[in-house]
């Protein structure tokens, strides 16, 4: 492995300091002059027929400067990703499909009378029943919530290998369950929020907190009708995302106000508009099925899943299609059958949330994957040794890539890490569980054949007083890729992180990029930057070498200097070599691009191990997570800090959907409209032995080495925790997320509590 200065050091975050001091400027801290406020008019119904809209009380009132219905707006007033059917603002005549959907939008000068005219615009409506299950969409003679969407089916995904009806007749043992994960909210810190104003040369700008300024320009261009050579997106930075900012969100709607009012416009969602309002993750119904011999070998693998899309197609048909592929997880299983569908609801939204269906697919299968251990009186750790792939074995999709399989050594270090088991005080009732899964978490190598996700573009400039600026259009959110980016710029080029300056996310100076998600970025604009670093490295080699009188060859870059590596040594600062390229005009601004090997595969994998000590008291139904390990093999770590930062994020967010996050709903309305109902994991949580740790494979494919990382740790600590419980009761609680009351049902039904070991003495 190659020592390199800077990259896989833990140097400092570039956005550290503005961050920490309050002096970065998110998008609800931007002022113009002339600015505006925009509320927009949500549905208070799942389902219904807006039959008229009465805007007259609220453009009365004094500093409204604008009230906008559907039929003030140019374009289509249609957006969406892939399948742009989703009504910036419902039409009189047409149906409202969520409590997400806007009817209309005002503009005024103050937020205080934006919000009292949005509540005096009259909306009359027919309310409809809605469709608030798949089961209940997919009945016949069901409405259809989208014309030419036959059982309301949003997507249909399948898979096969072998003959999984041969694999079942051999198998001696078949164990099978249906899992019902549930919604989860991203409840990232920052609301929807962003600026919108247009220039006098007729150029709309919209500056905005996001996770694709392309997708984005592509919605507003589709939906009102602008040139996109007229569209300017300017991401700011993103107060925490999670997929939830994936979809264009509020900017359409942004867009529209500050083009029909004529001012800068800024609008900012409250909390209980924002948990409405944007995509979660999908709630999911799994059948899971599992064929094995007495060895313990699998045979054969069956699943089926029916998600919840919500209204609108979104990124419903990547996510369940990756849901599906995952359920085969790192196993060598030589039959399978699988398929997946998800249905239009009148429910909340359903997209992206970090892990993108795998986190919901390694539930199922790392469940049932104990409960044949249990059935087979073999411990779980060695079921799944007998059925890892093997050094030289392909997954079963041929979607994923060819990373070296690195299981075995993923096994010693969690044990290593691990720890031996902890015991319960003596004279206590308190039992003690132990649990380690694993899974194969994917990553975006930007090579699916999708506008937006194939395909990624860097660029370096060098200025002439040797000064450094990378253009990226990827996101910031919060994972560090700024920070990778000047790793790279500066380890490339032999300078300090200082030199460098990294602008990202904006369609104006920025190379199309796509999305920010799918564990994508590192690996895909890290590429690309490398790609763009040689020519311009290659450029002031040259003409150093001049100024040195030495090959080309024979330099190194080193500490802000270009210096031989023969004797006697001559140096030349390299802030002199830029000057010298400027004044006779060198090209020192190159864009590299990046996409996998055309054919050879999608999405690239690594491989990932988590373990939990948890506690569970029999008599109450408490349980208290003592410890929880998880363990990445990142190929290469490009920064420790933030790597390992990623990990600790990732187990949070699973120990919560695990044992607390579920966004409820009730006839297609959120029983959870805010923090006050919707539970997340605090400080208080979290165990005090809480480790994060990797391997480092290298991967050839990746910068430096790397692999896509950010979204692994989510997959398969939530399972993790689940079957760290169920070892403790010594058998399987169905709910998810598990309360206190499952866990006291499941030690009653055991006869572990105390009430129930004192009913059978009577």
């Amino acid at each position: 492995m190659t020592e390199e200065r800077i990259v896989g050091k833990g140097v400092d975050r570039v956005d550290a300091r503005a961050k920490v001091t309050g002096q970065t400027i998110y998008a609800g801290d931007i002022r113009l002059q002339g600015m505006h406020f925009g509320k927009i008019v949500f549905s208070p119904h799942p389902r219904a027929r807006v039959l008229a809209i009465d805007t007259s009380a609220a453009g009365a009132m004094p500093g409204v400067r604008r009230v906008i219905t559907a039929r003030d707006l140019p374009g289509t007033n249609r957006y969406g990703y892939e399948v742009a059917h989703r009504p910036v603002l419902v039409s009189i005549g047409e149906e409202v499909r969520y409590v997400g959907d806007a009817v209309a939008m005002v503009v005024a000068e103050t937020e205080e009378i934006a919000s009292r005219a949005a509540s005096a615009v009259s909306v009359r409506y027919e309310v409809l029943r809605p469709l608030t299950s798949p089961a209940q969409a997919m009945e016949s003679g069901a409405p259809l919530i989208h014309e030419g969407s036959p059982g309301n089916r949003c997507t249909h995904r399948q898979f096969s290998k072998g003959d999984v009806e041969s694999g079942f007749r051999d198998a001696e043992v078949v164990v099978e369950e249906i899992y019902q994960t549930p919604r989860q909210e991203q409840a990232f810190l920052e609301t929807e929020a962003g600026v919108a104003y247009q220039d006098q040369s007729g150029v709309l700008h919209v500056m905005s907190c996001l996770q694709d300024p392309y997708g984005v320009a592509d919605d507003i261009h589709i939906a009102l009708g602008v040139p996109k050579s007229k569209i300017h997106i300017k991401g700011t930075p993103v107060g925490g995302g999670f997929g939830g900012k994936l979809n264009t969100t509020i900017q359409v709607h942004l867009a529209a106000m500050a083009l029909l009012a004529g001012v800068p416009v800024m609008l900012v969602l409250d909390r209980e508009e924002s948990f409405v309002f944007h995509p979660k993750r999908h709630p999911a119904e799994i059948r899971l099925r599992i064929g094995a011999g007495r060895d313990g070998v699998i045979r054969a693998l069956e699943g089926k899943v029916i998600a919840d899309a919500g209204p609108y197609s979104g990124r419903t048909p990547e996510v369940v299609g990756l849901l599906m592929s995952a359920l085969v997880g790192p196993y060598r299983i030589p039959n399978i059958s699988t398929q997946a569908e998800a249905i239009y609801t009148n429910n909340l939204d359903s997209g992206a949330f970090r892990g993108f269906g795998a986190p919901q697919a390694a539930i199922a299968r790392e469940c049932l994957m104990d409960r044949l251990a249990r059935t087979l009186a073999i411990d779980p750790l060695e079921l799944r040794r007998r059925n890892f792939l093997k050094a030289g074995d392909r997954p079963a999709s041929a979607m994923l890539g060819d990373s070296p399989v690195s299981l075995d050594t993923l096994i010693e270090r969690i044990l290593e890490k691990l720890g031996p088991r902890p015991s319960v005080a003596e004279h206590s009732r308190k039992r003690i569980g132990r649990s380690i899964c694993f899974d194969m978490p994917v990553f975006d190598v930007g090579a699916i054949p999708v506008l937006g996700k194939s395909g990624v573009g860097a660029t370096i400039e060098v200025q002439s007083d040797g000064s450094v600026t990378v253009y990226a259009g990827g996101t910031e959110l919060g994972q560090g890729i700024s920070t990778v980016l000047a790793q790279i710029a500066a380890e490339g080029l032999g300078l300090t992180m200082e030199s460098v300056l990294v602008e990202m996310s904006d369609t104006s100076t920025c190379p199309r990029a796509g999305r920010t998600s799918a564990s994508r970025l590192s690996f895909g604009l890290g590429n690309a930057l490398l790609r763009a670093i040689e020519p311009v490295r290659k450029t002031i080699a040259a003409r150093a070498a001049a100024l040195l009188e030495a090959p080309p060859e024979d330099l190194a870059f080193e500490g802000g200097r270009i210096r031989t590596t023969r004797a006697p040594v001559r140096s030349v600062p390299f802030a002199d070599v830029a000057r010298a390229c400027s004044e006779v005009g060198d090209n020192l601004r190159e864009e590299g691009w990046f996409r996998a090997s055309e054919g050879r595969y999608m999405y690239g994998h690594t491989f990932m191990a988590a373990a939990a000590d948890v506690e569970v008291d029999p008599d109450t139904g408490e349980t208290r997570v003592l410890k929880i390990v998880n363990v990445l093999d990142m190929g290469r770590i490009l920064n420790p800090v933030m790597a390992y930062g990623q990990l600790y994020g990732g187990a949070i967010q699973a120990l919560g959907y695990a044992l607390m996050e579920d966004m409820t709903t009730s006839d297609g309305l959120p029983t959870s409209p805010s923090f006050a109902q919707y539970m997340i994991p605090t400080a208080l949580d979290v165990p005090e032995e809480f480790v994060s740790d990797a391997i480092e494979t290298p991967y050839a494919a990746g910068p430096f080495g790397a692999k896509g990382i950010g979204e692994a740790a989510l997959n398969c600590t939530t399972p993790t925790l689940l079957n760290a419980i169920a070892d403790a009761l010594g058998t399987e609680v169905k709910a998810i997320p598990i309360g206190q009351e499952h866990v006291l049902a499941a030690a009653r039904e055991r006869g572990l509590c105390r009430d129930t070991m004192e009913e059978v003495v009577r």
